[in-house]
Protein backbone atom coordinates (compact mmCIF):
# COMPACT_ATOMS: atom_id res chain seq x y z
CA UNK A 1 0.00 0.00 0.00
CA UNK A 2 2.68 2.57 0.72
CA UNK A 3 4.26 1.79 -2.69
CA UNK A 4 1.11 2.84 -4.11
CA UNK A 5 0.78 5.85 -1.91
CA UNK A 6 4.24 6.88 -3.23
CA UNK A 7 4.24 6.55 -6.85
CA UNK A 8 0.63 8.22 -6.76
CA UNK A 9 2.50 10.82 -5.41
CA UNK A 10 5.29 11.10 -8.04
CA UNK A 11 3.04 11.54 -10.86
CA UNK A 12 1.10 13.95 -9.05
CA UNK A 13 3.83 15.94 -8.36
CA UNK A 14 4.83 15.79 -12.26
CA UNK A 15 1.78 16.80 -13.30
CA UNK A 16 1.82 19.76 -10.91
CA UNK A 17 5.92 20.80 -12.10
CA UNK A 18 4.54 20.09 -16.16
CA UNK A 19 1.09 22.55 -15.39
CA UNK A 20 3.53 25.35 -14.37
CA UNK A 21 4.95 25.26 -17.99
CA UNK A 22 4.37 27.47 -20.67
CA UNK A 23 5.38 26.70 -24.27
CA UNK A 24 6.20 30.53 -25.48
CA UNK A 25 8.34 30.03 -28.81
CA UNK A 26 9.75 27.05 -30.85
CA UNK A 27 12.25 28.55 -33.73
CA UNK A 28 14.83 26.79 -36.23
CA UNK A 29 17.99 28.80 -36.12
CA UNK A 30 21.15 27.94 -38.13
CA UNK A 31 19.75 24.41 -38.55
CA UNK A 32 19.33 24.32 -34.59
CA UNK A 33 15.21 24.07 -33.30
CA UNK A 34 14.94 25.77 -29.84
CA UNK A 35 12.00 26.19 -27.03
CA UNK A 36 11.22 29.03 -25.45
CA UNK A 37 9.38 28.14 -22.10
CA UNK A 38 7.88 30.03 -19.09
CA UNK A 39 8.24 27.91 -16.08
CA UNK A 40 9.31 28.37 -12.21
CA UNK A 41 13.16 28.12 -10.97
CA UNK A 42 14.00 25.46 -9.57
CA UNK A 43 15.69 26.74 -7.64
CA UNK A 44 13.00 29.37 -6.36
CA UNK A 45 9.28 29.03 -6.69
CA UNK A 46 8.85 32.81 -6.07
CA UNK A 47 11.08 33.22 -9.28
CA UNK A 48 9.65 32.89 -12.90
CA UNK A 49 12.01 32.19 -15.73
CA UNK A 50 12.51 31.84 -18.96
CA UNK A 51 13.98 28.02 -19.96
CA UNK A 52 15.80 28.06 -23.58
CA UNK A 53 15.96 24.60 -24.72
CA UNK A 54 17.85 23.90 -27.47
CA UNK A 55 16.31 20.27 -28.82
CA UNK A 56 15.93 17.49 -31.31
CA UNK A 57 13.13 15.96 -31.88
CA UNK A 58 12.16 17.42 -28.36
CA UNK A 59 14.48 15.73 -26.58
CA UNK A 60 16.73 18.55 -24.60
CA UNK A 61 20.18 18.64 -25.79
CA UNK A 62 21.18 21.69 -23.24
CA UNK A 63 19.32 24.40 -21.50
CA UNK A 64 19.86 27.82 -20.23
CA UNK A 65 17.64 29.54 -17.02
CA UNK A 66 17.28 32.97 -17.91
CA UNK A 67 14.87 35.41 -15.11
CA UNK A 68 11.80 36.44 -16.19
CA UNK A 69 10.09 37.94 -12.57
CA UNK A 70 10.97 38.27 -9.21
CA UNK A 71 10.08 40.86 -6.19
CA UNK A 72 11.34 41.55 -2.86
CA UNK A 73 11.29 43.95 -0.39
CA UNK A 74 14.43 46.11 -2.37
CA UNK A 75 13.16 45.74 -6.38
CA UNK A 76 11.29 43.93 -8.41
CA UNK A 77 12.50 42.68 -11.73
CA UNK A 78 10.90 41.88 -14.99
CA UNK A 79 11.99 40.64 -18.44
CA UNK A 80 10.36 39.74 -21.65
CA UNK A 81 11.55 37.98 -23.92
CA UNK A 82 11.83 38.87 -28.09
CA UNK A 83 13.75 37.43 -30.89
CA UNK A 84 15.84 39.75 -32.32
CA UNK A 85 17.96 38.84 -35.59
CA UNK A 86 18.38 35.66 -34.34
CA UNK A 87 19.17 36.23 -31.09
CA UNK A 88 17.40 35.87 -27.85
CA UNK A 89 16.86 38.54 -26.24
CA UNK A 90 15.37 39.69 -22.94
CA UNK A 91 14.35 43.42 -22.30
CA UNK A 92 15.22 43.92 -18.43
CA UNK A 93 13.44 46.44 -16.01
CA UNK A 94 14.08 46.81 -11.98
CA UNK A 95 12.48 48.99 -9.67
CA UNK A 96 14.28 49.93 -6.83
CA UNK A 97 12.33 52.08 -4.70
CA UNK A 98 11.55 55.36 -6.65
CA UNK A 99 14.21 54.44 -9.17
CA UNK A 100 13.41 52.27 -12.47
CA UNK A 101 16.62 50.64 -14.25
CA UNK A 102 16.52 49.14 -17.53
CA UNK A 103 18.86 46.83 -19.47
CA UNK A 104 19.15 43.90 -22.60
CA UNK A 105 20.20 40.06 -21.50
CA UNK A 106 21.09 38.00 -24.56
CA UNK A 107 22.08 34.95 -25.68
CA UNK A 108 23.71 34.27 -28.84
CA UNK A 109 24.19 30.93 -30.76
CA UNK A 110 27.52 29.71 -31.01
CA UNK A 111 29.37 26.46 -32.68
CA UNK A 112 27.22 23.37 -32.54
CA UNK A 113 23.69 25.17 -31.95
CA UNK A 114 25.11 26.03 -28.36
CA UNK A 115 23.88 29.10 -26.61
CA UNK A 116 25.85 31.72 -24.90
CA UNK A 117 25.42 34.74 -22.31
CA UNK A 118 26.26 38.14 -23.60
CA UNK A 119 29.27 39.97 -22.31
CA UNK A 120 26.43 42.89 -21.57
CA UNK A 121 24.32 40.93 -19.28
CA UNK A 122 23.36 42.06 -16.22
CA UNK A 123 24.28 46.22 -17.14
CA UNK A 124 22.00 48.35 -16.09
CA UNK A 125 21.47 52.07 -16.60
CA UNK A 126 18.17 54.59 -16.32
CA UNK A 127 18.42 54.55 -19.98
CA UNK A 128 16.24 52.19 -22.05
CA UNK A 129 19.28 50.19 -24.31
CA UNK A 130 18.37 49.89 -28.17
CA UNK A 131 17.69 46.31 -28.47
CA UNK A 132 19.13 46.42 -31.87
CA UNK A 133 23.05 47.52 -30.61
CA UNK A 134 25.40 45.43 -29.12
CA UNK A 135 29.08 45.20 -28.42
CA UNK A 136 31.01 42.01 -30.22
CA UNK A 137 30.90 39.42 -28.89
CA UNK A 138 33.65 36.64 -28.14
CA UNK A 139 31.84 33.19 -28.73
CA UNK A 140 31.52 31.42 -25.58
CA UNK A 141 31.13 34.35 -23.48
CA UNK A 142 33.85 36.25 -21.40
CA UNK A 143 34.75 33.53 -19.18
CA UNK A 144 35.51 31.61 -22.45
CA UNK A 145 37.67 34.83 -23.77
CA UNK A 146 40.04 34.29 -20.36
CA UNK A 147 40.32 31.21 -20.66
CA UNK A 148 41.34 31.11 -24.39
CA UNK A 149 43.89 33.63 -23.36
CA UNK A 150 45.36 31.85 -20.64
CA UNK A 151 45.57 28.23 -22.55
CA UNK A 152 46.87 30.41 -25.79
CA UNK A 153 49.60 32.82 -23.79
CA UNK A 154 53.05 31.71 -23.44
CA UNK A 155 53.67 33.45 -20.25
CA UNK A 156 56.11 30.89 -19.22
CA UNK A 157 58.49 31.75 -21.80
CA UNK A 158 57.79 35.13 -21.93
CA UNK A 159 58.97 35.57 -18.20
CA UNK A 160 61.94 33.99 -19.34
CA UNK A 161 63.09 35.54 -22.14
CA UNK A 162 62.49 38.94 -20.71
CA UNK A 163 63.65 38.81 -16.75
CA UNK A 164 60.16 39.78 -15.51
CA UNK A 165 58.78 38.72 -12.69
CA UNK A 166 55.25 39.29 -14.39
CA UNK A 167 53.37 42.41 -15.88
CA UNK A 168 50.01 43.95 -16.06
CA UNK A 169 49.02 45.18 -19.33
CA UNK A 170 45.48 46.25 -21.08
CA UNK A 171 45.10 44.07 -24.92
CA UNK A 172 43.40 47.06 -26.92
CA UNK A 173 41.32 45.50 -29.69
CA UNK A 174 39.00 46.45 -33.02
CA UNK A 175 36.53 43.75 -34.18
CA UNK A 176 36.03 44.93 -36.94
CA UNK A 177 32.47 44.36 -39.75
CA UNK A 178 33.46 40.24 -40.10
CA UNK A 179 34.56 39.79 -36.79
CA UNK A 180 38.38 39.35 -37.27
CA UNK A 181 39.70 40.69 -34.15
CA UNK A 182 43.12 43.54 -35.53
CA UNK A 183 45.62 44.16 -32.42
CA UNK A 184 45.29 48.05 -31.72
CA UNK A 185 47.53 48.56 -28.91
CA UNK A 186 49.18 47.45 -25.70
CA UNK A 187 49.53 49.41 -22.99
CA UNK A 188 51.31 48.80 -19.55
CA UNK A 189 54.42 47.85 -20.53
CA UNK A 190 56.39 48.45 -23.71
CA UNK A 191 58.33 45.81 -23.83
CA UNK A 192 59.07 44.66 -27.35
CA UNK A 193 59.11 40.71 -26.74
CA UNK A 194 55.56 41.02 -25.06
CA UNK A 195 54.27 42.98 -27.65
CA UNK A 196 55.05 39.94 -30.25
CA UNK A 197 53.62 37.93 -28.02
CA UNK A 198 50.04 39.29 -28.09
CA UNK A 199 50.57 39.90 -31.86
CA UNK A 200 50.77 36.10 -32.03
CA UNK A 201 48.10 34.79 -30.33
CA UNK A 202 45.59 37.78 -31.59
CA UNK A 203 46.24 36.05 -34.97
CA UNK A 204 45.14 32.94 -33.62
CA UNK A 205 42.23 34.17 -32.25
CA UNK A 206 38.94 33.26 -33.63
CA UNK A 207 36.24 35.64 -35.57
CA UNK A 208 33.82 37.16 -32.83
CA UNK A 209 30.22 37.97 -33.50
CA UNK A 210 30.41 41.43 -34.84
CA UNK A 211 28.85 44.49 -32.73
CA UNK A 212 25.71 46.13 -34.77
CA UNK A 213 24.63 49.25 -34.20
CA UNK A 214 20.94 49.77 -35.18
CA UNK A 215 20.91 46.39 -36.68
CA UNK A 216 23.82 47.16 -39.02
CA UNK A 217 27.21 45.55 -38.27
CA UNK A 218 30.11 47.99 -37.27
CA UNK A 219 33.67 48.14 -35.91
CA UNK A 220 33.56 48.30 -32.15
CA UNK A 221 36.39 48.25 -29.64
CA UNK A 222 37.49 46.05 -26.72
CA UNK A 223 39.70 46.12 -24.22
CA UNK A 224 41.73 42.86 -22.35
CA UNK A 225 43.40 43.27 -19.17
CA UNK A 226 45.72 40.43 -19.11
CA UNK A 227 47.70 40.00 -15.54
CA UNK A 228 50.42 37.49 -15.38
CA UNK A 229 52.30 36.74 -12.12
CA UNK A 230 55.73 34.65 -12.21
CA UNK A 231 56.93 32.87 -9.59
CA UNK A 232 60.65 31.39 -8.70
Amino acid sequence: MQKIIFSLFITLASIISFSQEKLIEKVTLNNFEYKVIETVSSSDSAKKVYEIQNVIKDSIISKIEMTKHYKTEQEEYNSLFKLVDNVFTFNVTVKKGDQTLYGIDRLFIGKFGRLFTGIENGILSTQKPDETSYGAQFEGGFNKLRQWIQYNFDAQKLIAQTGMNGFNIQVKLDIDKDGTPILADVTGNDNPKLRTEVERIIRKMPKWIPAKEKNEHIVSKFSIPVHIIGYD
